[in-house]
């Protein structure tokens, strides 16, 4: 990947990190550094954060950003791509996690892989397209 692509993915990624931690934010749950420790984790680990095609797990080690563990659902409509050429790094579905002590995030991950297995789950997720899809999806 050239430079500018390269940059151009980390800004996007970057951006749609901010944003899926941002709810977790806003209720108190982690500081907005934890963002920020996501990112510069990827920038020295790679995009450890993309799981499989269409899902993303922004998390971090960072447990001292983290007032309580928490987990957020963030669904964006044009998949994340860090690299263009790789659709393991390509996400529309991001599931944020944050845990208050090293290693308790594999107990989040745990319990998601039973919606990641579930092909139905998942095609629903992915067939959401707005707020309101998903609160009927969730039969609010």
């Amino acid at each position: 990947m050239n430079r500018k692509l390269y940059e151009d993915a980390l800004r996007i990624t970057r951006d749609a990190i901010v944003a899926a931690v941002q709810p977790l934010v806003d209720n108190g749950c982690v500081d907005p550094e934890y963002a920020d420790s996501i990112f510069e984790n990827i920038k020295e680990n790679g995009p450890y954060i993309f799981l499989a095609p269409h899902i993303c797990m922004p998390h971090s080690k960072a447990v001292q950003y983290v007032h309580k563990p928490c987990i957020c659902f963030m669904k964006v409509n044009q998949p994340v791509k860090y690299d263009e050429d790789d659709p393991v790094t390509h996400a529309e579905l991001f599931f944020t996690i944050a845990a208050t002590e090293p290693g308790a995030h594999l107990d989040f991950i745990e319990t998601l892989v039973g919606i990641f297995d579930d092909e139905e789950a998942m095609d629903a997720l992915l067939g959401c397209r707005t707020e309101e899809d998903f609160k009927k999806l969730l039969g609010l």
